[in-house]
């Protein structure tokens, strides 16, 4: 048998409702203003970024990379490629973009029994602007330094 408890709506039985968790417009506020540090992190890290080239890791490895500007000339790119061999480098198109990796192992083992074991990887993309031919790419490989030149477009 049901009683007059059990006939009224829940709310009226509890009284006023409130629930444990902070309201959302707190929540949704405290993570706005996160969201804005980050972005302002973000865009320091980027302008330290742009005005030093590129990242201080590729700087210890000695990989520094100057691409020439487009005019006249057409698209030129310089790469620091002294730690690979030949066979070691791979230069591809993929659209209108070139893509340089690198490769390299390196195992060694002494009389102890010790074991050692690098592998290392270096990659690399540039945009290739749209008024250079990307089909008519070369690649170059002297003293240590890969250039990957295209002409303009006739």
């Amino acid at each position: 048998m049901l009683c007059r408890m059990h006939l009224l709506p829940f709310a009226t039985r509890l009284g006023t409702v409130r629930t444990l968790w902070p309201s959302a417009e707190t929540l949704f506020s405290d993570l706005q203003q996160e969201m804005e540090r980050v972005r302002e992190f973000m865009s320091g890290f980027e302008s330290l970024l742009s005005s030093q080239g590129s990242f201080g890791g590729d700087r210890a490895q000695g990989s520094i990379a100057a691409a020439a500007p487009t005019s006249g000339e057409g698209f030129s790119v310089c790469q620091d490629v002294k730690d690979f061999a030949p066979e070691q480098l791979s230069v591809k198109v993929v659209g209108r973009k070139v893509m340089l990796v690198g490769q390299k192992e390196t195992q060694s083992a002494d009389d102890k029994g010790a074991f050692s074991y690098k592998y290392e990887v270096l990659k690399r993309e540039w945009d290739v602007p749209e008024d250079v031919d990307a089909e008519a790419l070369s690649c170059s490989l002297s003293d240590g330094r890969l250039r990957i030149t295209a002409p303009r477009r006739a």
